[in-house]
């Protein structure tokens, strides 16, 4: 039996849980393949899935070319810290690049090009900035500047710090009304452990791996999407 024989079942129980926060069937899914193999993402274009995402350059590009040369039709996202000398080799690839935090990466885009969508990671308050995210008051700031060199920059990307419900629904709260206030049309809030939070507070898509895939194990990851 295939490691993913149970993915359509979860896919929907998913989408039963995004109903009940709030949300609607609009909500995009992006599944995070992240440590799994190539078969993750054929079993979830069978299972219906479009959207896809990684964390680290080395996985995303082979991975990403192999998917090309099998004929899939995927969109891929890239969630992880942005390293400027792999950023040629991202855009080849990816459709939305979500973790956008400093001037000197928008500047790095624009000249490469890329014509993707963009959002800007928003820090949670008091957590350290720049890998982490941008802090609230500088997210106008960037937002601006990607409009001002031509980027597609669509919106906000938020990831809760590890503790209570309750602190990551303020959090997405924030982002929210941060990227209202720059009417923007995305929200990229949630991951597996609180991705029906994100919803309650207006997320357009939700990141999400061991919920669709179950764990795998990463010793360079911190945190399961």
């Amino acid at each position: 039996m295939s490691a993913y024989a149970d993915l359509e079942g979860r896919l929907e129980q998913v989408r039963a849980e995004i109903r009940r926060a709030g949300g609607t069937d609009a909500v995009r899914i992006v599944a995070v393949t992240k440590t799994h193999p190539v078969a993750a993402v054929h079993a979830g274009v069978s299972a219906g899935l479009v959207e896809f995402a990684e964390n680290y350059a080395d996985e995303l590009v082979p991975k990403a070319e192999q998917v090309l040369d099998q004929g899939l039709d995927v969109r891929w996202h890239y969630i992880g810290a942005i390293q400027r000398r792999r950023l040629r080799h991202i855009c080849r690839y990816v459709s939305v690049i979500e973790t956008v935090s400093r001037e000197v990466e928008l500047e790095s885009l624009s000249d490469l090009g890329y014509e993707g969508e963009l959002l800007v990671q928003v820090a949670p308050s008091g957590h350290p900035t720049g890998r982490n995210g941008a802090d609230a008051e500088q997210v106008s700031v960037l937002v601006a500047r990607g409009w001002e060199l031509g980027l597609n920059v669509v919106g906000l990307m938020g990831m809760a710090l590890p503790g209570s419900l309750q602190s990551a629904a303020d959090y997405f709260a924030q982002v929210r009304r941060l990227g209202e206030d720059l009417h923007l049309r995305e929200y990229s809030m949630g991951m597996s452990g609180d991705y029906q939070v994100g919803v309650a507070q207006g997320a357009t898509m939700v990141r999400l791996g061991s919920a669709l895939f179950g764990v795998r194990g990463d010793a360079r990851a911190t945190k399961e999407q």
